[in-house]
């Protein structure tokens, strides 16, 4: 590794989503409103599929718990409005127990931020006056959306039928007087249901219907001899168990992301002013259990806290484990093994990474961006664009440059794997060169912990 210290992991990854449906966005618009459409956007005329970068990191969050069994910081109703409904969610809030909130982050609203309130601690003879601040942790693991790299010629459409052989009577019974309603011009109120509706409209001739609620033919010809009478014309349903159509837009594209790991943040949680990453309670406990270290006299925390005036800043104990070098590494294993994703019992699709690229920087950019190109022929990997990157930053690269791909997927294969053991020098002919190695993915998430 170079003098500089690695302070990032940049990264980015492509998956192959042939005939996918990866992130679902409902129904779609017009004449597709009975189709279910993948998120898409426009790419100016076209629109590009792609996957939420919320979608994909709970993935990985998922695959990191499967692939350790690290105890799993769960999301949970805190909070309800008046009418009964969740406005508030939260996790453990607890990045030293719970690696998942180290890397990923969390957020904790609070009423009445800033006020002041008195808490008293347990055995404590004096009480503190503290200040209602909301608990924030942003998230050290950086994520772009994952986009296709294809704008035109991804589109598909699964057009599907459930055929029944049966149907519920009760259902139909109410389908058919909900048929009745309407046309006597009774809009549907939605709190109220079909019997109720009905004796609003007559209650006796209500009462003469439920009592053929278990004869369809019979009901049928009461509403109809009603209908009549009230000179209405009422449709009824003439086959109860007519094939169920369901259309389904998917995809064939190869989706691409960029990421970029703040490392130094991992196992650093900053109570600076209104920022409270890990509250006040919980730190006290952590620094009575020696699970944290007080470092705000130690620079640049002793200068940015103001010598401990405006808050404190914790590190985790070097006893905790997972320990910092393993909660990162354990990330980029997971992801080279990534699962998950919408409908993958219709549309079942392996979302391992087919390329995954990883370097360890000193600065924070996420430079490894913009790196595939689609032809007809498949994916290609733009080495000359990544020589680029590579000269650009030399002098804050640390490490080499470890390209994982799977044999056979990019089109250019013999030009990627040739970059194999060889250096790209700066520009400025002064810093020194950038190694290039050419792996699997899963090598070169392995290969990557040996540089923490």
């Amino acid at each position: 590794m170079r003098g500089r210290k690695l302070s990032h992991i940049a990264g980015t990854f492509l998956i192959q989503a042939d005939a996918a449906f990866l992130n679902g966005a409902g129904l779609g618009e017009g004449e597709d409103r009975n189709v279910t459409v993948p998120k898409t956007f426009r790419d100016g005329r076209n629109e590009v599929p792609y996957v939420s970068a919320q979608a994909w990191k709970r993935w990985l969050r998922n695959t990191l718990i499967e692939e350790t069994g690290w105890p799993a910081s769960e999301s949970k109703a805190i909070g309800w409005n008046p009418k009964g409904n969740v406005n508030k969610i939260a996790s453990e809030l607890n990045p030293v127990d719970f690696a998942e909130d180290d890397i990923f982050g969390y957020m904790r609203a609070e009423a009445e931020q800033g006020r002041r309130t008195t808490e008293e601690e347990e055995g404590e003879e004096v009480a503190r006056t503290i200040r209602t601040k909301s608990v924030m942790r942003a998230s050290p693991f950086m994520a772009s959306l994952l986009v296709s790299i294809r704008s035109m010629g991804w589109r598909g459409q699964d057009e599907g039928f459930v055929h029944l052989t049966k149907y519920d009577p009760k259902a139909l019974t109410e389908a058919e007087i909900e048929r009745f309603l309407s046309a006597m011009g009774k809009s549907k109120d939605r709190k109220k249901d079909v019997w109720e509706r009905l004796a609003d409209f007559d209650n006796e001739f209500s009462k003469k219907v439920r009592s053929h609620e278990d004869n369809v033919d019979d009901l049928r010809e009461i509403l109809l001899k009603k209908a009549k009478e009230e000179e209405k014309v009422v449709e009824f349903i003439e086959n109860p168990s007519s094939p169920l159509p369901y259309t389904t837009r998917f995809y064939n594209a190869h989706l691409q992301a960029i990421f970029c790991l703040n490392y130094e943040r991992l196992g650093l949680y900053w109570n600076l002013g209104d920022r409270v990453e890990l509250e006040e309670r919980k730190a006290r406990e952590f620094l009575k259990d020696s699970k944290i270290k007080d470092i705000t006299a130690e620079e640049p925390y002793k200068t940015l806290s103001g010598d401990g005036s405006i808050g404190k800043v914790y590190r985790i104990s070097d006893s905790v484990k997972p320990s910092r070098k393993e909660r990162a590494w354990a990330l980029f294993k997971a992801l080279a093994v990534l699962r998950g994703g919408a409908k993958q019992a219709q549309f079942g699709t392996d979302v391992s990474p087919k390329v995954l690229i990883l370097a360890g920087l000193s600065c924070g950019n996420p430079i490894l961006n913009h790196l595939f190109k689609d032809t007809p022929e498949g994916p290609v990997l733009n080495v000359a664009t990544l020589k680029e990157i590579a000269k650009d930053y030399a002098d804050r690269i640390v490490t080499p440059i470890l390209i994982g791909v799977r044999s056979g997927y990019l089109k250019n294969e013999d030009e990627v794997k040739v970059l194999n053991g060889t250096s790209v020098e700066a520009k400025d002919g002064v810093s020194k060169k950038v190694e290039i190695l050419v792996m699997t993915p899963i090598e070169a998430s392995q290969k990557i912990g040996e540089y923490l």
